[in-house]
């Protein structure tokens, strides 16, 4: 009877015994921290529809005005250069260069119209696309865990989220593959189908996303602690393409109605059970481009303006800003007909806001030098080296407040009520010249932790030609970039 005992007590024993072996253990987990994506190029993509009014052989095209037509409604983000594709009445599209615009809704194109491009409602289309540095600071790990980035794609009826179109809704896919991604720790990368999220991520989150997946190997884990940040490149060969504007959109600002896009970080295990409490959110905002014109007429030019004549007071950045200050938009810097042998200077402000923990940060690069847009000829405008004797280049600003026997073409920056930007002029224009290309973007102001207010301050742009420039129209595209560190 003993012995019965015994072995039925040992049996208990291992049963129990089994039971707590078999129990998964609970996973401590925390959102992750300084969640930011770094863009190499926040600018809108541009979905637009010709007018009825275009025939074949047209090399000045229309575009539709009417907001519920299409995206983009005037040729504003459409620059020199830039590569159109344009609807055929039969499948697929034609592709023209812009060789220049004119008023708001009209298009210069390189060659005539074919005539399968001539109908009503045919689109035009220039895709914006950027690499996407996602970077985070992990606050927990998981042995083979899965760290999973969702961004936001389109569900607006008649767009496809991944038909290389730009999309109103969020980004395209545009036949991203997991070798175009790079995974923190050594996972490995690998780009799921679109999912539709219904709840449990936060308000106003739900949606539909892409999903990319980076997947720790056997027994991987990702370190944890001060310091730790983990990074999703993503854009190698094939890149994601930019939204359109979307359909409360308003020129030059992104903003909690439009044109803001949601980015989610989610952890898993293994098993691809999501950690619920392991879940962050951020956003990406996206603007145009601004277009910066400027023309030397070939004549000699007399003029008196009428600064202090009808508005007093109008000096930025230690500098009275030109005749032409009644022209500047948000889209548009439009010097019109420079002053040779002087100082020529307009100014936008700029304004940035964040509810992230770890601030804001905003940068400016050129797409180029400005270049004059006569056929055949590649003149420019240099970029400025400031004074003699007070040199500056993209990362040291100096005087500029004397030299105006060359050619220049340069920047600076004045607060607004304390905002902190990156260099300010005094009492004299103190300048840099912008970088060329994302590689050499440059910040114009930028916050460590939230602001308390919108920070704002001014860009002041400035010209100077000689009497030897070449006379024609020179145009140039600055792109500002703002990311916020979640």
């Amino acid at each position: 009877m003993k012995n019965c005992r015994f072995k039925t007590f040992i049996i208990i024993t291992a049963i129990s015994l089994g039971l707590f072996l078999a129990k998964p253990k609970t996973i401590k987990s925390n959102p992750v921290t300084n969640l930011r994506d770094q863009l190499s190029s926040a600018q809108l993509s541009y979905f637009g529809r010709l007018s009825a009014n275009n025939t074949e052989g047209d090399s000045l095209i229309t575009i539709i005005t009417d907001s519920g037509s299409a995206p983009s409604t005037t040729n504003y983000n459409l620059f020199i250069g830039d590569t159109i594709a344009i609807a055929r009445a039969t499948t697929g599209s034609s592709i023209y260069t812009v060789s220049d615009i004119a008023n708001t809704n009209s298009i210069f194109i390189n060659t005539g119209l074919n005539a399968v491009n001539t109908f009503t409602g045919a689109y035009v289309v220039a895709t914006r696309s950027a690499v996407h540095n996602i970077s985070f600071s992990p606050e927990s790990s998981i042995s083979q865990g899965k760290w999973q980035i969702l961004l936001k794609a389109t569900n607006i009826s008649g767009e496809t989220p991944n038909d290389g179109m730009p999309d109103q809704g969020g980004f395209d896919l545009n036949g991203l593959l997991a070798s175009d991604v790079t995974c923190p720790w050594s996972a490995t990368a690998s780009v799921g189908t679109t999912l539709n999220i219904t709840s449990g991520i936060g308000l106003g989150s739900t949606g539909t996303y892409h999903l990319i997946t980076c997947a720790l190997g056997t027994n991987g884990t990702n370190p944890v602690g001060s310091g730790t940040t983990g990074t999703f490149i993503i854009g190698n060969v094939n890149k994601f393409i930019n939204p359109s504007p979307a359909t409360n959109h308003t020129f030059g600002q992104a903003n909690a109605s439009a044109d803001t896009h949601t980015l989610i970080i989610r952890h898993t295990d293994e098993n691809d059970n999501i950690i619920s409490s392991d879940t962050t959110i951020g956003k990406i905002a996206l603007t145009e481009s601004v277009l910066v014109t400027a023309t030397i007429d070939p004549t000699i030019t007399f003029y008196i303006d009428n600064i202090g004549a009808t508005n007093p007071g109008f000096n930025r950045c230690g500098a009275s800003l030109s005749s032409g200050a009644s022209r500047t938009t948000a889209t548009s810097v439009n010097f019109g007909s420079l002053s040779l042998g002087q100082f020529n200077t307009l100014a936008q402000r700029f304004t940035c806001s964040t509810n992230a923990a770890n601030g804001y940060t905003v940068q400016v690069f050129e797409k180029s030098p400005l270049t004059i847009t006569n056929p055949g000829s590649s003149s420019t405008i240099a970029d400025t080296s400031c004074d003699s004797g007070s040199t500056c280049d993209i990362d040291t600003n100096n005087d500029w407040d004397t030299d105006v026997s060359n050619s220049q073409f340069g920047y600076s920056l004045e607060s607004i009520n304390s905002s902190p930007v990156a260099f300010e002029a005094g009492f004299t224009f103190s300048a840099k010249p912008f970088g060329v290309g994302y590689g050499n973007a440059r910040t114009i102001m930028s916050r460590g932790s939230t602001p308390s207010t919108e920070d704002r301050a001014y860009i002041c742009y400035r010209i100077t030609a000689s009497n030897f420039q070449e006379a024609g129209t020179y145009q140039n595209q600055i792109n500002f970039i703002a990311t916020a560190t979640f």
